[in-house]
């Protein structure tokens, strides 16, 4: 099964901390997101292999956009 990491606020892509092929934990921070000078973590909400980054660092967010995929085993 894949679950799809949104950002739930629009912003920009300050650090990717992950990368393709990582083993995430549930809870775990796969990205940071830049938003009016605060620092939103994009965590996990559960564990699994991370199969895409669907950004980079300096890219533009909207509200809600997959970041991030991954593969659950589920």
């Amino acid at each position: 099964m894949r679950l799809h990491l949104k950002s739930h606020v629009a912003g920009q892509v300050w650090k990717v901390v992950t990368q393709v092929g990582d083993d995430i934990l549930t809870d775990q921070v796969v990205l940071i997101v830049d938003c009016m000078k605060m620092e939103i973590p994009i965590v996990s909400t559960t564990s699994g292999k991370l199969v895409e980054i669907r950004v980079s660092e300096k890219d533009l967010l909207a509200e809600n956009q997959t970041v991030a995929v991954l593969e659950t085993g589920q």
